[in-house]
């Protein structure tokens, strides 16, 4: 067995302990869309991370035992939303196991390759998987991002030790002021 394989299968810190300490991690909460046909999927994620930028590529996890999974798994297009401030209701609509998450309070339409977009949003990314990797009880998914678009202003929702923080306006800095 490689070092890798061992760390992968071998013991680790209490799942709990790990949990605890992750909510010190503050994390930008995007959704995940997926589905040309009647009945969408979508899902809460704070896994979305930019991998390269030549080429556009991104990643995010899914739970295997999700109803989006199969969906995602046999996709050919997936949309990453970034949420706003403010858009708790959202977050909590998408995080949650309940069925009608495209039901009337959704507001949403179809757009490119005919994927479910959430109205609202500070950004949307269109991705086109190029890797499913069955991690554990997940998957990692590798898009390479075929379209996007962005607000011309607005601030990010945040999760943070379990719940939904603001960023303050604080100064920014500018190169050279570190």
């Amino acid at each position: 067995m490689t070092e890798s394989e061992s760390a992968r299968r071998g013991p680790g810190a209490d799942p709990d302990v790990v949990r605890r300490a992750l909510r010190h991690h503050a994390k930008g909460v995007a959704v995940v869309t997926a589905g040309v046909g009647r009945h969408p999927v979508g899902f809460c994620a704070t896994s979305v991370t930019s991998l390269s930028l030549d080429p556009p590529l991104m990643s995010f996890t899914v739970g295997l035992r999700s109803a989006s999974w199969p969906v995602v798994e046999g996709a050919s297009h997936v949309m990453v939303h970034l949420l706003a401030a403010g858009q708790e209701s959202v977050a909590r609509v998408f995080g949650g196991a309940a069925r009608a998450k495209f039901g009337p309070d959704t507001r949403w339409r179809r757009g490119a390759h005919g994927l479910p977009v959430l109205d609202g949003v500070l950004a949307w990314l269109a991705l086109a998987p190029v890797e499913r990797l069955l991690v554990s009880d997940h998957a990692l998914v590798v898009g390479r991002v075929t379209r996007a678009w962005h607000a011309a202003d607005g601030r990010p929702l945040v999760h943070h030790d379990g719940g939904y923080v603001q960023l303050s306006a604080g100064l920014a800095l500018t190169p050279g002021d570190e």
